[in-house]
């Protein structure tokens, strides 16, 4: 296998929501599709996990108890400047600011909850990955 080459069984995906059932689907559904995963249910569980700096990426609830999901994106970015970020929110009203923008997040990366193909995140994941490793 070269270097350059994606399989999901070497890409590690972050699950981040506070909501149980979200978390668990997205991350079964993730599990089936290949991927390792992780989940967490608040930001500051994800910044104690060991292997956070293994993810390749982190799909992120907007809307959680303490740190929320945008402080949590640029902390992550911080610590772990490789780890790409989709965002997975209910708030409609949603919009990227600057400071998102400027680590690379565009429109495309945010998906609305209920998300109704979860193929997407199948297809957004490997190009996130795709990028980081390019």
């Amino acid at each position: 296998m070269s270097e350059n080459t994606i399989t999901q069984s070497t890409v590690t995906v972050l699950v981040l929501d506070d909501e149980p059932n979200i978390r668990e689907s997205l991350a079964e559904y993730l599990m089936d599709c290949g991927f390792g995963t992780l989940t967490a249910e608040s930001a500051e569980d994800a910044l104690e996990l060991p292997e956070l700096g293994d993810v390749a990426v982190a799909v992120v609830d907007i809307r959680l108890g303490g740190i929320d999901g945008l402080e949590f994106i640029k902390r992550l970015h911080v610590l772990h400047p490789s780890v790409r970020c989709l965002i997975h929110t209910g708030s409609t009203d949603f919009q990227l600011d600057n400071e998102l923008r400027t680590i690379g997040l565009t429109e495309r990366e945010v998906l609305f909850k209920p998300v109704l193909d979860m193929g997407i995140f199948e297809t957004l994941i490997l190009e996130k990955v795709a990028e980081g490793r390019s």
